[in-house]
C-alpha cells in the first residue's frame, strides 16, 4: 500500500450480527488500475463492495479514498466524493426512461443542464445502444441493455473510482462479452474499476490485480493474469485441473 493509492482498505471486518462476513481484509487500488475481485458465493465479495459504497457499516477497520478516512460518510456523500456503485441485479427505475434514468446518476453533481446534456452526450458516444432507446422504459430492456444503462447511470456522477458488482449475472455469453468491452474501455480511458464477478476468467483477463476472497478472507493476491495460470484458481474457479 502506497500513500499514492486511490482506495485503501486496512484491516475491514463486516458483520451481520454474530456471522463475520468479511474478515481483515486489506487491499489497494492505484490510480487508473482494474482490481478484480473473485471468489464463491457467500465468500463476502459483495458485503465487501457495499462497505466501500457505505451501504454496510464496519465492524473494524478503515476504508481510505484519496486517504481520506470515509468512515464517517454516509453512502450518498460518498458520491460526491467521486465513488459510484453500479449494483448487482443492475436495479435500474424500470417505470422511467433510460435517458431519466442517466439523468437521476448525475443528480448528486448538482450542476446545470448544459453540463448534464453534455455527460448524456458522451455516454451515448459510449452505449450507443443506450442513445437508441434513450425514451424507451428501462423495464422493457433488455437483461444486457438494463446492466448497460447500470453502468451508465454510475458513470454520470464523474466517479474517480468505480465498483461494479458482478455485471456479467445472468446475462447470455455473447452479452457477456459487450460488458467486458465495456469494462476494457472505461479502463483505456483511466477510470480506476474495483470489480466483484464470478466470471473468473473474463474477470482475470481485464484485471491489472485481482483478490481471490473466501469465507470473508484474502487468500491469494497477484497480477490478473498471473492468476489465470495459477493451479489453485483453474482448478477452484476456472473449472481446470
Amino acid at each position: 500500500m502506497s500513500q499514492h493509492d486511490l482506495l485503501t482498505l486496512d484491516a475491514v471486518h463486516v458483520s451481520y450480527g454474530p456471522v463475520h462476513a468479511v474478515r481483515d481484509v486489506s487491499m489497494a487500488v492505484a490510480p487508473g488500475e482494474v482490481v478484480t475481485i473473485i471468489g464463491a458465493n457467500g465468500a463476502g465479495k459483495s458485503t465487501l463492495l457495499n462497505a466501500i459504497a457505505g451501504l454496510r457499516p464496519l465492524a473494524s477497520g478503515r476504508i481510505l479514498l484519496g486517504g481520506r478516512d470515509l468512515g464517517p460518510v454516509p453512502a450518498h456523500r460518498r458520491v460526491g466524493l467521486g465513488l459510484a456503485l453500479s449494483p448487482e441485479g443492475r436495479r435500474v427505475f424500470p417505470d422511467q426512461s433510460v435517458r431519466d434514468n442517466l439523468v437521476l446518476g448525475a443528480y448528486s453533481k448538482r450542476e446545470g443542464s448544459r453540463q448534464v446534456e453534455a455527460r448524456l452526450a458522451h455516454l451515448f458516444e459510449l452505449f450507443p445502444r443506450l442513445k437508441e432507446r434513450r425514451q424507451q422504459a428501462a423495464g422493457t430492456l433488455s437483461g444486457g441493455e438494463q446492466q448497460m444503462l447500470a453502468i451508465a447511470r454510475a458513470l454520470m456522477s464523474e466517479p474517480s473510482l468505480l465498483l461494479l458488482d458482478e455485471p456479467s449475472l445472468g446475462l447470455a455469453p455473447m452479452v457477456v462479452q459487450d460488458i467486458f468491452r465495456i469494462i476494457r474501455t472505461l479502463r483505456d480511458l483511466g477510470l480506476t474499476i474495483v470489480l466483484v464477478e464470478q466470471m473468473a476468467s473474463e474477470a482475470l483477463a481485464a484485471a491489472d490485480r485481482a483478490y481471490v476472497l473466501e469465507t470473508g478472507r484474502i487468500t491469494i493476491t497477484g497480477r490478473g493474469r498471473d492468476l489465470l495460470s495459477d493451479p489453485r484458481i483453474r482448478a477452484a474457479y476456472l473449472g481446470v485441473h
